[in-house]
């Protein structure tokens, strides 16, 4: 069966084609404002590493403390995505799992591949080399 898309890398190693990013970020307090500002400020990241030229779905995750705010309806308001399919799950629990995390994976057709993590969740993903911009 032949594929409809195709994916590789072009010169320099980027990906293109259809592809996931992940990313992730911690808040501090389950405040409605708090929580909008983290997401927004990781979607935002995520839109300057890579280069998104159509979102396929977005899946947010996040731990069982975090009740304030819907990242998925942050994300269709602030970015006005109404016509993109979106889902928000709760994250499993497991032992010395941290609290406080929201996880997305991005769907997208475009270049890129480059995964986003800030604040205390870069240490769920300790193997990637961190850019010291991203705090």
């Amino acid at each position: 069966m032949e594929n409809s898309w195709k994916s590789g890398r072009k010169p320099g190693g980027r990906l293109y084609g259809v592809l996931g990013v992940r990313g992730a970020t911690s808040i501090e307090r389950d405040d409605p404002d708090h929580v909008k500002q983290r997401v927004v400020e990781l979607v935002e990241e995520i839109f300057k590493k890579n280069r998104i030229d159509r979102i396929i779905s977005v899946i947010f995750s996040v731990t069982p403390d975090v009740k304030s705010m819907n990242p998925a309806t942050v994300f269709r308001l602030e970015f006005n995505f109404s016509n993109v399919p979106l889902m928000c799950l709760q994250e499993a629990v497991f032992d010395d799992s941290p609290g406080g995390i929201i996880r997305v994976l991005i769907i997208f057709e475009g270049e890129g591949g480059n995964f986003v993590y800030l604040h205390k969740a870069r240490e769920l993903r300790r193997d990637i080399t961190w850019d010291s911009r991203s705090s």
